[in-house]
């Protein structure tokens, strides 16, 4: 398939890695992988604290990047910034070919499990892995059941992770608690966010696991703050980083 890269400006500009393991890993399993100039911020910072009006602009900028782009889906490495972007598109700008990039929109999990499903990694990841299952992945793109919810349990992160060798995989408790990211919320209430976020951390640390996996590198940067800050022994990773050295 084509696909557009959609790198928001977290991962851009603090976790380039996330970025580059996702281009790795897209154009090893085939895919003729592009990145549309133009991209901006999806608008959450501002639409978090109600700035709607001062989120247009950004939020239109980012949208014409991708507009007549050909490809056959547009995905991105993170979670809670391709909501915002879906929603924020939804709400500024109702033409046909918003709608058109709409629809290509998908978050990397999701993709790499409902649109291009990939059968087997060849290589071993031997490691113990704590799953960090965010709230905007979860209960927004529905990539994994939320405790809350009576449906048949699915994880499609785990559904991925099982098919690379080595990799046993593990939960903190409670899974699926917010880590005290929220965005702006890290800014307005940084005090409840750290103690959210340090509780979180030590949560997977319970478990025994090496390393923190998740689909959303803005929470998986908060817990590491808080982990190389008390010198925790676990690391932190994005799903791309471990499915890419496993092809």
């Amino acid at each position: 398939m084509k696909i557009a890269l959609f790198i928001p400006c977290l991962v851009n500009q603090l976790q380039p890695q996330v970025a580059i393991a996702t281009m790795e890993l897209l154009e090893k399993l085939g895919h003729d992988v592009i990145l549309p100039e133009g991209q901006t911020c999806c608008g959450q910072p501002m639409t978090n604290s109600g700035c709607f009006d001062e989120a247009r602009k950004t939020v239109l900028k980012l949208l014409n990047a991708f507009k007549g782009v050909e490809c056959d889906a547009i995905v991105c490495p993170a979670a809670s910034c391709l909501v915002a972007a879906k929603e924020n598109f939804h709400e500024y700008d109702d033409s046909d070919e918003a709608k058109a990039v709409i629809d290509k929109l998908y978050e990397l999990t999701e993709f790499l499990h409902d649109v291009a499903p990939v059968d087997s990694f060849p290589h071993a990841f031997p490691h113990k892995v704590s799953l960090q299952l965010s709230c905007h992945g979860l209960r927004m793109l529905e990539l994994a059941k939320p405790s809350e919810s009576m449906k048949p349990g699915f994880n499609k992160m785990a559904a991925l992770l099982e098919k690379v060798p080595g990799v046993e995989i593990l939960y903190p408790e409670p899974r699926d608690e917010c880590c005290g990211f929220g965005g702006t919320f890290a800014m307005d209430e940084g005090a409840v966010s750290a103690k959210m976020g340090n509780d979180k951390a030590r949560a997977h640390l319970r478990t025994g696991a090496e390393y923190i996996v998740g689909f959303d590198p803005s929470c998986l940067m908060h817990l590491d703050g808080l982990i190389r800050r008390d010198n925790m022994p676990i690391e932190v990773r994005h799903l791309a980083q471990i499915l890419n050295a496993a092809i």
